[in-house]
């Protein structure tokens, strides 16, 4: 009798994060704990990153005996013993999700005056370290896909759960053995979609036009969000930067070759604190809110039209106009990824639901 065949697990990761190198670099931020300092149970091992109003350290948790991510309040964001809003809804919301591509939450606690959010730590790269070594920033066509379907299934996990993320950029989006992550939850709010939200927040380059304008906010804010975030995947540029001549590749042919590293072009960007701004100085900041975004084709000649058609309805100024869930588009994106770039079964279904269109 032949032995029964085994079939071999379906990578669902990033081909680009197999080739993703990382040399550690001594951090240049100033960070208020050291290594070898202690916070309760924590014991500091690692420097992550400085934020506007935290610190992320790796830590080791004698509780869990394994290392974590510590996200620490700084001192001067705690006074009178309050902390801030946005910090205590980001444990609130975390302890309340669980889905396979959002950080998992560990718990919340205050020690020695410092609060602190304990989640998983992640060794993986964020999508901005891969696209920062990677040819002209693209991902494959392929594999920018595969991103959005994961990062879009968590985006509507938290919409289900009835909040919006409001700040989809590749910083937020962390690997998890090649497979997207999303974290950093501190400007999550509920759905409301006839409150005026009262604050400007996120990151310029990926903002919807209702959210620069402070208008009220659905679904069809993260879903330019996501739209944002595949326009840079596929482009290499943000949706309102204008296209520059440039010798065109096979860069969308498709494959897993390895390619020649380029040269770092940009760093994020974050939107400034919030005041009032004249409407110049908003068109200036946020340019999505008086001009359409320009067609990733004309960064990128090669790139499939039914692809262009899904990023320019995701982008589109009018939310009304954009798909209204994000499963929706998901639902347009999924027919593109074929034979080996599948990510579920030949005969598992995909939503094909009669309102996908109006979705």
């Amino acid at each position: 009798m032949a032995p029964a065949a085994v079939a071999r697990a379906r990578y669902q990761g990033l081909a680009a994060a197999r080739r993703w190198t990382h040399d550690p670099a001594r951090p240049r931020e100033k960070f208020s704990l050291k290594v070898g300092d202690r916070l309760g149970e924590l014991t500091i091992i690692g420097h992550l990153a400085c934020g506007r109003m935290s610190e992320l350290y790796q830590v080791w948790s004698n509780r869990h005996w394994c290392a974590l991510t510590g996200k620490v309040l700084l001192p001067e964001h705690y006074t009178n013993g309050v902390v801030p809003v946005a910090f205590r809804r980001e444990a609130e919301v975390l302890e309340k999700l669980r889905h396979p591509n959002i950080v998992r939450l560990f718990g919340s606690k205050e020690e020695e005056g410092r609060p602190y959010i304990l989640m998983e730590y992640l060794a993986g790269p964020s999508l901005f370290d891969v696209l920062e070594g990677l040819p002209k920033r693209r991902l494959h066509t392929p594999d920018a896909i595969r991103a959005i379907m994961h990062v879009g299934a968590a985006i509507h996990y938290l919409h289900r759960c009835g909040y919006l993320y409001r700040d989809l950029k590749p910083g937020n989006i962390h690997l998890r053995e090649g497979v997207p992550v999303l974290l950093d939850f501190d400007v999550v709010r509920e759905i409301e979609p006839i409150r005026r939200p009262a604050d400007r927040l996120g990151t310029a380059p990926y903002m919807a036009p209702e959210q620069v304008l402070k208008e009220p906010l659905t679904a069809a804010t993260d879903v330019y969000g996501l739209g944002a975030l595949l326009y840079e995947l596929v482009t290499g540029r943000w949706p309102n930067e204008e296209p520059v001549e440039e010798d065109e590749d096979e860069w969308n042919d498709w494959d897993d070759e390895d390619d020649d590293l380029p040269a770092a072009r940009v760093v994020e960007r974050t939107a400034a604190a919030d005041r009032d701004l004249t409407l110049a100085e908003l068109e200036k900041r946020y340019p999505q809110i008086k001009h359409p975004p320009f067609s990733p084709r004309s960064h990128v000649s090669g790139l499939p039209k039914d692809l262009e058609s899904v990023i320019m309805r995701a982008l589109h100024p009018d939310p009304g106009e954009r798909y209204q869930t994000v499963s929706g588009m998901l639902a347009a994106l999924a027919p593109m990824l074929k034979g080996r770039h599948r990510m579920w079964p030949e005969n598992a279904p995909v939503e094909r639901r009669a309102d996908t269109e109006s979705r």
